[in-house]
């Protein structure tokens, strides 16, 4: 034990190391909570930025207030402790505001939330507090630089986590780490130690890939014929089947061996013909949104002589390969790509008779229905018309999807497929809620007499008409749904959760009211954050939504951060007229700037290219930041402000959904303008000597 402790010694020996590590601790806390939040209890997912604004707010006010006592080290713990038992053990909670019918339903909804944000408030305050002292402790500059190296290594060591698919034990294990290093508490090893053990134990059969939790469960024989067959759950949703599939062709037709559960069997093997009903004798097909090979088995069975596969997650591709009872991975015919879709089709030249949207949709989205935005760039209108690109002069292609006819999702889909195509397509609704869209030059004339007796109806009615906004990669919210009462409840959690704690608080922070550079630092923060989550946005439609992805998003823009402080300090620039002459010419830039939809670029050359361009204006944000921070006699008020801005820009992001996510870089640069002003009419942009200098 004393081993331990001398080891603490001489890490923490340095004046650099506590503030490098409370900085590691909370970025690695912050995007762990997001993670972990989102998954354990699903009504947070409802609340997509309840958990960063509440983690910045609490840093903010622990910044302001950094000179007062720290919250008692009992309560401290007791909200540490209480929150993460409550994400081990709420797997099975199943708390969604919207969805639940009953008063007493939003109530316990809300009373989760609450407890939530007032433990994730009084960590972040402490941690914030922390932050302060250690940052007073040297010049601003390197101090910020310190900040900045810690934040990185926060950020890539959860995205490191994430590519090596390690379970929140691991993450546990790492903060408990951290904050034994910073506290110095006998107890906090024992302690953590007890709570990775019962992590270890609650997530045993648990998957934590890239793009979610996974579990694995079998499908009794008396439910689908076979030992081998199993329901995959994503993030406490039914997501994904993997069945043995036998060739029957005929959609009427019930094999005897599903004479237990006839019904269901006749009908899922049903929805799994219809694209073989619409095409004639596809030899090339691709199947987008593979999942372990269902759709690939019954393509080989339809005497498919080449199969792509395309799958995002890399564990349930892995089970196409050793768990489905079928191996369909395993044939000769099949190549299986673990990648999006979107991006297989920018860089794919293959053409197929067949292309297969297979169910393709995120896990929960369609059960957790809310106002609120979620990006989907498969179901735009640029995808539909890159996918009919890759057809054959008699290829066609088809849309499976979770949603009826009433759905206006459902409805959203046909009017971009419409539009996509230049017709519209021929659409099925099947009897379990699902609809079915087949479209392309190879489209075949259907059995219809079999597929009424199937149970399938075709879809609109004569004379049926209704409008909604074409999804497209500018505006990718095919699942946007607005309720009266899941906006006015949205937006009362969001500003209870950003004003109670500051109401709370107020009379322990210190805010220099008067000084010229508080309001830029916050303008600064609210334009840093809302970029950070548009380009995220941005850049997933080049590699898909993963916690990969949003790790590395992050990291660039600290790192230009980084960057920046660094030039600032070395050739003491002192102008912040440049920086925001190139902070608005980059952002403009951003706007016009475009993803394409195929590409003969190296998938990296582009990535870069993409990122540089969606990344470049928080470089020279950055640059004014540390220009304005030097000079600053309260560095820390001044770092508190811009975390406080922080908070509220990932709030901003959602008015995309009104002007598409190219609007942004609009609205950043309006934010970015505000940081000016104030400094414009104080002239008083940045002191040299204690004197002004023009802006």
């Amino acid at each position: 034990m004393n081993r331990l402790w001398r080891l603490r010694d001489f890490l923490m020996n340095s004046q650099a190391s506590p503030l490098f590590i409370v900085s590691l601790l909370l970025l690695f806390a912050e995007v762990m909570c997001i993670r972990w939040l989102g998954v354990a209890v699903p009504i947070m997912r409802i609340f997509p930025n309840l958990t960063l604004t509440t983690a910045f707010i609490g840093t903010s006010i622990g910044l302001a207030a950094y000179k007062r006592p720290r919250p008692a080290e009992s309560v401290l713990v007791v909200a540490v402790v209480s929150t993460l038992l409550l994400l081990i053990f709420a797997t099975e909670l199943q708390l969604r505001t919207f969805t639940m019918k009953s008063a007493a339903g939003i109530v316990v909804s809300l009373a989760v939330i609450g407890f939530l944000v007032t433990n994730l408030t009084i960590t972040f305050v402490s941690l914030g507090m922390r932050l302060g002292q250690e940052f007073e402790s040297m010049p601003p500059l390197k101090s910020y630089g310190i900040n900045l190296l810690g934040s990185i290594a926060g950020v890539a060591t959860f995205g490191l986590f994430s590519m090596l698919w390690l379970p929140p034990a691991a993450w546990l294990a790492l903060a408990a780490v951290l904050a034994w290093l910073l506290t110095g508490k006998k107890y906090v090893l024992p302690l953590s130690a007890a709570l990775v053990v019962t992590a270890l134990i609650v997530y045993k059969d648990t998957i934590w890939s890239p793009y979610g939790k996974i579990q694995f469960t079998p499908i009794a024989r008396q439910q689908w014929p076979g030992n081998q067959n199993y329901n995959l759950f994503s993030n406490g949703e039914m997501y994904h089947w993997g069945l043995h599939i036998d060739p029957v062709a005929n959609l009427q037709a019930i094999p005897v061996a599903y004479r237990d559960n006839p019904e269901w069997a006749r009908l899922y093997r049903s929805e799994l013909e219809v694209p073989y009903v619409g095409a004639l004798a596809p030899s090339k097909v691709l199947v987008l949104g593979s999942g372990s090979g269902n759709d690939v088995q019954c393509a080989l069975l339809h005497g498919a002589q080449q199969v792509d596969a395309v799958e995002r997650d890399p564990f349930i591709a892995s089970c196409g390969l050793l768990k489905h009872p079928d191996r369909p991975y395993t044939d000769k015919r099949v190549k299986v790509y673990v990648e999006d879709a979107r991006t297989f089709l920018r860089y794919s030249k293959q053409k197929y008779d067949l292309i297969d949207f297979a169910y393709l949709d995120p896990g929960g989205t369609l059960r957790l229905s809310s106002f609120l935005r979620s990006d989907n760039f498969v179901y735009t209108k640029e995808s539909i018309q890159s996918a009919l690109a890759h057809l054959t002069d008699h290829g066609i292609v088809a849309i499976s999807f979770a949603s009826d006819n009433k759905s206006p999702i459902t409805r959203r889909l046909y009017k971009v497929i419409g539009e996509a195509y230049g017709q519209k397509p021929l659409a099925m609704v099947a009897p379990n809620f699902s609809c079915f869209f087949l479209f392309g030059p190879g489209l075949q004339a259907l059995p219809k007499d079999a597929l009424l007796a199937a149970g399938f109806r075709f879809w609109p009615e004569p004379g049926e008409y209704w409008d909604t906004r074409t999804a497209t990669d500018d505006w990718p919210f095919l699942y946007l749904e607005y309720s009266k009462l899941a906006v006015i409840i949205y937006f009362f959690v969001l500003a209870g959760a950003a004003l109670v704690p500051l109401m709370i608080y107020r009379k322990g922070l210190s805010l220099d009211r008067f000084s010229p550079e508080v309001l830029p630092m916050l303008f600064l923060g609210l334009g840093f954050m809302l970029m950070q989550t548009k380009s995220i946005t941005q850049l997933s439609l080049l590699f898909g939504a993963t916690w990969i992805v949003s790790s590395v998003v992050i990291l660039i823009f600290l790192t230009l951060a980084f960057c920046a402080n660094w030039l600032v300090d070395r050739l003491s620039l002192s102008r912040v007229a440049p920086c925001y002459a190139g902070l608005f010419l980059s952002l403009l830039l951003d706007y016009f700037a475009r993803v394409p939809a195929s590409s003969t670029l190296h998938p990296y050359v582009l990535a870069v290219i993409s990122a540089i361009i969606c990344c470049l204006p928080v470089f020279f944000s950055g640059m004014v930041f540390s220009i304005l921070l030097r000079p600053a006699t309260n560095p820390v008020i001044l770092l508190s402000a811009n975390v406080l801005g922080v908070a509220f820009g990932g709030m901003l992001e959602n008015l995309c959904i009104v002007g598409g996510i190219k609007s942004l870089s609009l609205l950043a640069l309006l934010l970015y303008l505000c940081s000016a002003l104030p400094l414009i009419i104080s002239r008083a942009a940045v002191p040299q000597t204690r004197q002004e200098s023009t802006t």
